[in-house]
């Protein structure tokens, strides 16, 4: 049997007589076990699919529960006649991971082909590199987790409230900033609002000055462009649509294939420019540049924004809000179950490294063995996300450095929806 100790504290918990029920519940050795079984193919959405070790749910950015993620990972199995195994990895909660855990010993014979593996994805920071110009955003994923360890729990739960408090800092002082301007443009700001974009900024998860740099960006021009612009009123109103029913974050998900770089507010003026034409069917809109004055208020609430997010080689306001890399890597390293993988390394900024790709990434691996020890298992070797012109170059060098420090690998979806063989 497998992972007896790490079942008996799991059943103690739950109050279950039956450890029996617990065979569908995948601790560290059954997991290093499958894991030397799989190669890519398990991880491709294809014929031999038979595991998704990357899946939020609505307790993070998904907008899946944890039934429809079960139910459509149950079809996989039995379309593919394989087990499946199953990671629920939201950002910065457990709470999913929990509700999944009872869903499934709850209903075990009609998920009777699943085996289920209690994970989380923690948003980390990286300011200690050699070579590095800005902060890398690092999110480690954390798998066989015991999600009642009190200090697993303190730990994400302090980090959760300390982001939630600082975007509310954040947003206070855009609106101290940005007075006279919210003022002319008539623009009220809310991190409830903000979360239609980025669901997790009122849930404390995840990171904090981007989802509000590209809040203020998106909220900014939909303003200028629609809400203050007489021409465009008017066009939308002969067309018979309802301005009060519009938001600023509609063309983001219309067209978020579009929202590839770090050219957000320009990318976003070219997104709106398309909905506006597409929902009044005709392609008669043609949006102005944007106004200089426009554009550098966009930097100064970007210069807010950042002024709040960890930096090389200075402190931030919000410095205790955040997981560090190395703190986090020797945190989970000190608790007595979790195996982490780093999550989609190829996705890493290394605009921010004035490194050879080859020595960074060396560095990268050795920092993870150096703080995570034993528990530094693996890295996201199979991603769904990565284009295989853009990121191949990249994906051979990681590979290389990997193996270097025996790293095992995973392979994921970044599922964010009730399809787990697509990334939304």
């Amino acid at each position: 049997m497998f992972d007896k100790k790490y079942k008996e504290i799991l059943q103690h918990n739950l109050k279950i007589k039956d450890p029996a029920l617990l065979d569908c519940i995948v601790g560290e050795e059954e997991f290093r076990y499958l894991l030397s079984k799989y190669d890519k193919n398990s991880f491709m959405p294809l014929k031999n699919f038979c595991a998704n070790l990357h899946v939020h749910t609505i307790y993070s950015d998904g907008t899946a529960n944890i039934k429809e993620i079960f139910d459509n990972a149950q079809m996989i199995a039995e379309k593919n006649n394989k087990q499946f195994l199953l990671a629920i990895t939201d950002h910065d909660t457990i709470e999913g991971t929990k509700e999944a855990l009872t869903f499934l010993l709850e209903n075990k014979e009609k998920y009777k082909n699943l085996k289920l593996v209690l994970g989380v994805e923690i948003s980390t920071v990286g300011t200690k590199f050699s070579g590095q110009i800005k902060a890398f955003d690092i999110h480690t994923l954390v798998y066989c987790i015991n999600p009642f360890d009190k200090r697993l729990n303190d730990f994400i739960n302090k980090k959760r409230q300390l982001k939630f408090e600082l975007a509310k800092r954040i947003l206070s002082d855009l609106q101290n900033g940005l007075e006279n301007v919210l003022k002319t443009h008539n623009i009220e700001l809310s991190l409830d609002e903000a979360s239609k974009i980025h669901p997790m900024i009122t849930k404390g998860e995840d990171e904090v000055s981007h989802p509000l740099k590209k809040y203020i960006f998106a909220k900014m021009l939909f303003s200028h462009y629609v809400e203050n612009d007489d021409a465009i009123l008017n066009i939308l109103k002969n067309k018979g649509i309802d301005t009060k029913s519009m938001s600023y974050e509609m063309p983001v998900f219309k067209y978020k294939s579009m929202f590839n770089n770090e050219k957000y507010f320009y990318i976003y003026k070219e997104a709106l420019e398309k909905y506006l034409n597409q929902i009044i069917g005709e392609n008669i809109i043609k949006l102005p540049q944007i106004p200089q004055s426009i554009v550098e208020t966009l930097l100064k609430g970007k210069y807010i924004c950042e002024a709040a997010h960890p930096s090389v080689g200075k402190a931030c306001t919000g410095q205790d809000a955040f997981s560090f890399f190395e703190d986090t890597l020797s945190f989970i390293s000190s608790l007595d179950y979790g195996l982490m993988s780093i999550a989609h390394p190829a996705r890493l900024n290394l605009k921010n490294t004035t490194l050879e790709y080859p020595d960074f990434f060396d560095e990268l691996f050795y920092t993870y063995k150096k703080y995570g020890r034993d528990k530094a298992y693996a890295y996201e070797k199979y991603y769904q996300s990565y284009s295989n012109k853009k990121n191949q170059g990249i994906l051979d060098i990681i590979d290389n450095s990997a193996d270097k420090f025996a790293l095992a690998f995973t392979g994921g979806i970044d599922s964010h929806g009730k399809n787990i063989c697509t990334r939304c």
